[in-house]
């Protein structure tokens, strides 16, 4: 008979990589020790050590800094006897079938470590022989010796050589700890039935026996149960990890009693951060293990050869990877609602205090979108929640808007038909309405406050000059057609001004009209234009420095100078490049925006046409031979006025 040839380097090349799970080699290892010890019939007596290897340089206590350079495993179990080293010498051999073997585990060593050296004594009758060999991907199997020997049966595989493409990812982990974890998370069915040999995780001084470890943090925080799915029986292990270095919810499908496939369930339960229970905290894991996932494992337990969903026509008896996951994820709530309520209430409270404190324009959010509180954890942070919500909001706005144009395609026989959606839809639209409402003003509320704020004395201990004040109403060198609704604030001195056709901002009069002026007012902003493209309202503003004193003119001068310009022009010159016309009954307004200093009361008391505004906090005059209402108004007056239109709203929305 001739037998099929195995290329040894191709084999190992062709081997799926196993990144996420850099360690998988070691596991493997540590699993073969695991079922020497029982094949030898010794459970309670087993030993297992686990040693890391560090470069040379490693210091002591510096074990996250240095480099890992292999792994030396050992064990007291049968050993390399006749059976199993020809068994380790046939590719994809079926000896440990029965035990769930695969026969391609040792190829895992090659493909994350140079070579493996194996030194191994076995008993053979009534003697002990011992057999050392190498294994590297170019020489294959190379036996050194192989001789009767007085040593004790024992078992040790060395890893070298740990490949910088293994070595290098997040998975391959540092500190003897969390090497530790993982060794036992993977091996953790033997753990939970009671059969795991003993366990010692060396790294030089470090020594971590993970019986103890399981004994301490996992075994009093067990609690199995079974479920059904399509006849073939599932066992399930909910597991309570108060000490643990992960930090995510997890479901570990297991075949064969080691880890093969860890299913996140932060989205089922609606949070990743870890339950508080009295004083401790704890993350969640879920073991499951079934004979449906031994059979149905991959080669390399990887993954499951299980298809992702049922098909319509399906043998019966075949469970699909979607149905595992909801009964995992249902499990799992059920097991945790008590924690999960107080998550949910947490999440609510904090969306709650966020809303009414920081974004009441989201307030309706929660209550048409609860999934929101799905993506937001317990303590998430207030940029988190704002854009979950945002994100939600549209979501739902879009939604509102699809099912209004439906609704408006129903043919329905009578109003009865459509009454009930018509009517749910009636509330959402007036809430989101309201919400949008609320956004608005709120950024209003924003707006004056900051107004108030830029009206202070700044670090150096002087007040701000007037461009800080003029760009936060109307920012300077700009026009209309070069800003979004939003980006003004006009509203603070007039809420007509809000409606203009036409603003330009600190632009020279003779590029603005046709004026010959290169002067530049503040803000010259032009309103009820109708078609016949005649604006009926023109309103100037200038604005002064907070506080000064001295000034090279009379404001009141300055703007009526503005002001004939404009008059005399009859055009203004449009972006477009149309013009806009200024007819004879055309009305003006004219703001003199500063603090009422005494040069400002000497200013409008000298003119004599001026009345005191009630409040002293300002002038105001008609000139009758310009049609021009002027008024000089204090920046307090600006503001209190903002708060004073502002108020009912505000309160009545729950913003004040």
């Amino acid at each position: 008979m001739k037998y099929l040839k195995t290329n040894l380097e191709g084999k190992v090349r062709n081997l799926p990589h196993f990144k996420g799970e850099a360690l998988l080699p070691v596991f493997e290892a540590v699993v073969n020790s695991i079922q020497a010890i029982e094949e030898r019939g010794n459970l309670s007596g087993g030993d297992i050590e686990v040693r890391v290897v560090r470069a040379s340089q490693a210091m002591l206590g510096d074990l996250d800094e240095s480099g890992i350079t292999g792994f030396t495993i050992t064990d007291n179990g049968i050993g390399f006897n006749e059976a199993n080293y020809d068994s380790f010498e046939t590719s994809d051999s079926i000896h440990k079938q029965a035990l769930g073997g695969k026969g391609v585990g040792r190829f895992l060593w090659l493909k994350a470590f140079e070579s493996v050296e194996i030194e191994s004594v076995y008993a053979a009758d009534e003697q002990r022989m011992k057999r050392k060999f190498t294994f590297t991907t170019k020489d294959g199997i190379q036996e050194d010796l192989h001789a009767e020997t007085t040593d004790e049966v024992q078992t040790v595989v060395r890893l070298r050589g740990f490949k910088k493409e293994y070595q290098r990812l997040p998975s391959a982990y540092k500190t003897t700890a969390k090497i530790a974890q993982r060794i036992m998370e993977h091996c953790l069915s033997y753990f939970i039935s009671g059969e795991a040999p003993r366990v010692t995780v060396l790294d030089q001084d470090e020594r971590l026996v993970l019986n103890e470890i399981f004994a301490i943090d996992i075994k009093n925080n067990i609690t199995p149960e079974t479920v059904q799915l399509e006849g073939h029986e599932f066992s399930l292990v909910h597991i309570k990890l108060y000490a643990t270095h992960e930090k995510m919810h997890n479901a570990v499908l297991c075949a064969n009693r080691r880890d093969v496939k860890a299913l996140s369930l932060a989205k089922s339960l609606g949070t990743s951060s870890q339950f508080d229970d009295a004083d401790r905290r704890f993350t969640y894991a879920l073991y499951v293990t079934s004979a449906y996932l031994d059979q149905t494992v991959d080669n390399y337990r990887l993954d499951f050869e299980i298809p992702e969903d049922a098909p319509l026509l399906t043998e019966a008896g075949v469970v699909s990877m979607k149905q595992i996951e909801g009964a995992v994820a249902g499990a799992a709530k059920v097991f945790l609602h008590e924690f999960l309520e107080k998550a949910r209430e947490r999440k609510e409270a904090i969306v709650a205090s966020y809303v009414a404190n920081e974004n009441p324009a989201l307030r309706s959010v929660p209550h048409y979108c609860p999934e929101v509180f799905d993506e937001i954890e317990p303590n998430s942070s207030p940029e988190k929640l704002n854009e979950v919500l945002y994100r939600h909001k549209g979501r739902a706005e879009f939604a509102i808007r699809k099912n209004s144009d439906k609704l408006l395609k129903t043919q329905a026989k009578s109003i009865a038909e459509v009454e009930g959606d018509y009517q749910a839809l009636t509330a959402q639209i007036t809430v989101f309405q309201k919400d949008n409402l609320v956004n608005y003003l709120c950024d209003r509320k924003r707006m004056i406050a900051l107004l108030e704020k830029k009206l202070e004395l700044n670090a150096d201990g002087k007040f701000p000059n007037e461009d800080i004040i003029h760009d936060l109403i109307f920012p300077r060198k700009a026009t209309t057609d070069q800003l979004a609704f939003e980006d003004h604030n006009l509203w603070i001195i007039d809420e007509c001004l809000t409606f203009h056709a036409f603003a330009a901002s600190d632009k020279p009069l003779n590029q603005t009209t046709h004026s010959d002026s290169d002067e530049r007012p503040d803000i010259v902003a032009f309103a009820e234009v109708d078609e016949d493209k005649v604006a009926r309202a023109v309103s100037i503003l200038e604005f002064k420095k907070p506080q000064r004193t001295n000034f090279d003119e009379d404001p009141t001068r300055q703007l009526y100078r503005y002001l004939r310009e404009i008059k005399e022009t009859k055009k203004v010159r449009l972006p477009s490049g149309r013009d806009l016309n200024v007819g004879e009954t055309t009305r003006y307004y004219c703001y003199a925006i500063c603090d009422i200093t005494p040069a400002i009361h000497e200013y409008a008391e000298n003119n004599g046409n001026y009345a005191r505004l009630k409040g002293e906090l300002g002038y105001y005059m008609y000139n009758r031979t310009l049609n021009a209402h002027t008024e000089i108004l204090h920046f307090d007056k600006i503001v209190v006025d903002a708060k004073r239109r502002h108020k009912a709203f505000f309160e009545k929305l729950g913003i004040g």
